[in-house]
């Protein structure tokens, strides 16, 4: 075990968190701006261009998702291994990360290149967005494997405690991002294009630097990938993708309730509505990101930590990061609510789609200010592999309350009810998370005596046979 790695179990907790947040903060925080920059040069080819970027991110999403799920729930069994200093079933667990991450993107993939104009007609495109979103989508979808890869090895990097290193390979790719769109789309004159290309290269690159964290000769992981570690191992993935599966369900569910979306501005609207749902997007992205970024630190700390029987670490973590989590939400709340106008004139001088754009942004984003509490507890549940908790407290937000509210009001707000039903469901999934973490507190802030509960159950059972 490196230094690196083995300072999650021994560095003081709040210098550890800061070390481990602030770079994927960054990172993530550099990627929504990013995220918002590029939409802003799509906005200059035209609104249907941005309508059709909107369209293809839930497609965008799931592939996230999935990459996502596998990528934390392997984390999370390669942080409680490497606490136990168990080095080879750490490698083996990230190994097999890779294998199923490769199985399942080229299945995903190929059937989403098959299927794509159902697939965008499904997902809410009407004729004049058409054209924009094929060329967009399947263009991306060709990149999407080194994207996943990213994703996936991201988590596990975070898991040795090199949270740098990651942010660094999110800094570039949004850099090359930066440069080579513009210049697909403006000098090349390639439109939508254009901005698919950029948007493929930086992932291409992105992933030949994790390549080279992991198997080349100047590697810095502390894993021995060797053909010992790649064993295949069904039990082994299954795990993994159930403590992911609140992570999938989450952001596969979010994918199925912008498509709703979608089509709700498309009944009760047109092709404004939609690009300002595509705007709005990447603001939800600005908020979230940078609570992300605290979740990803925060978690190898509680799973190694965890891991390690050091209960007092795990709690000092935990409460950190929700006392950072909810400093950072309620700063970004401010700025959304407090210059609505500035934020939606980056992107257009129409009037009408600035009207639209400033009135949701206020109402979309009246309580989110709850995120970094929301979000955080989810991330513990995660972290200390507990997986039907954390896949609840995914479901509750966007599955059982945005999506029902979303198909329900506009029926009798039409567009407005659209944008009320995200805070309507931010006060409930956010109630939901509080109820747990009380009925669990034990386990969160006392975890030695949770512990000998479960010891102490183990031992009654074994003495009942």
């Amino acid at each position: 075990m490196n230094r690196k790695t083995a300072r999650l179990g021994e560095e003081p907790v709040k210098k550890l968190l800061i070390g481990l947040s602030m770079p994927a903060m960054i990172g993530m925080l550099v990627t929504a701006l990013y995220n918002i920059i590029d939409t802003i040069f799509v906005a200059q080819i035209s609104t249907a261009a941005v309508a059709a970027v909107g369209i293809a991110f839930p497609v965008q999403l799931i592939l996230m998702a999935i990459s996502n799920s596998i990528g934390i729930g392997g984390a999370a069994l390669a942080s409680q291994r490497l606490g136990r200093k168990d080095l080879l079933g750490a490698s083996r667990a990230y190994a097999n990360v890779l294998i199923a991450v490769f199985l399942i993107s080229t299945l995903a993939i190929l059937s989403a290149l098959a299927f794509l104009e159902p697939l965008l007609l499904l997902f809410g495109a009407t004729d004049a967005i058409m054209p924009y979103a094929k060329d967009f989508l399947s263009i991306t979808l060709l990149s999407a494997p080194f994207f996943m890869l990213t994703m996936a090895s991201s988590a596990m990097i975070r898991a040795e405690g090199q949270a740098s290193f990651q942010m660094k390979v999110m800094l570039t790719t949004v850099l090359i991002n930066l440069v080579s769109t513009p210049l697909f789309i403006f000098v090349f004159g390639l439109g939508i294009k254009g901005a698919a290309l950029g948007t493929a290269l930086a992932q291409v690159i992105g992933a030949i630097l994790i390549f080279r964290f992991f198997f080349t000769k100047k590697r810095k992981t502390t894993l021995e990938l060797g053909t010992n570690a790649f064993r295949f191992e069904p039990a082994l993935v299954s795990r993994m993708m159930q403590i992911g599966s609140s992570s999938f369900i989450m952001q596969v569910s979010q994918s199925v309730l912008f498509i709703l979306v979608n089509h709700m501005l498309v009944r009760h609207g047109g092709t404004t509505e939609i690009a300002t749902f595509a705007i709005i997007n990447k603001f939800m992205a600005l908020v979230g990101m940078p609570i992300m970024g605290i979740v990803q630190g925060m978690q190898p700390i509680v799973g190694f930590n965890f891991g390690s029987r050091q209960f007092d670490r795990m709690s000092d973590a935990i409460k950190l990061a929700l006392r950072y989590g909810l400093t950072v939400s309620l700063t970004l709340w401010l700025l959304l609510q407090l210059f609505p106008d500035f934020w939606i004139g980056m992107f257009t001088r129409d009037q009408e789609l600035l009207d639209q754009g400033v009135t949701a942004m206020r109402i979309l984003f009246a309580i989110s200010f709850v995120y970094g509490a929301q979000m955080i507890i989810n991330g513990m549940y995660q972290s200390l592999g507990k997986a039907k908790a954390a896949l609840f407290l995914s479901l509750s937000r966007q599955t059982l309350y945005t999506i029902p509210l979303v198909l329900l009001l506009p029926s009798f707000l039409g567009v407005t009810g659209v944008w009320i039903a995200f805070p309507l469901a931010d006060v409930m999934a956010v109630s939901t998370a509080f109820l747990f973490a009380y009925r669990d507190r034990v386990m969160l802030f006392k975890p030695e005596e949770y512990v000998e509960e479960e010891s102490q159950a183990d031992r009654e059972i074994g003495g009942s046979r």
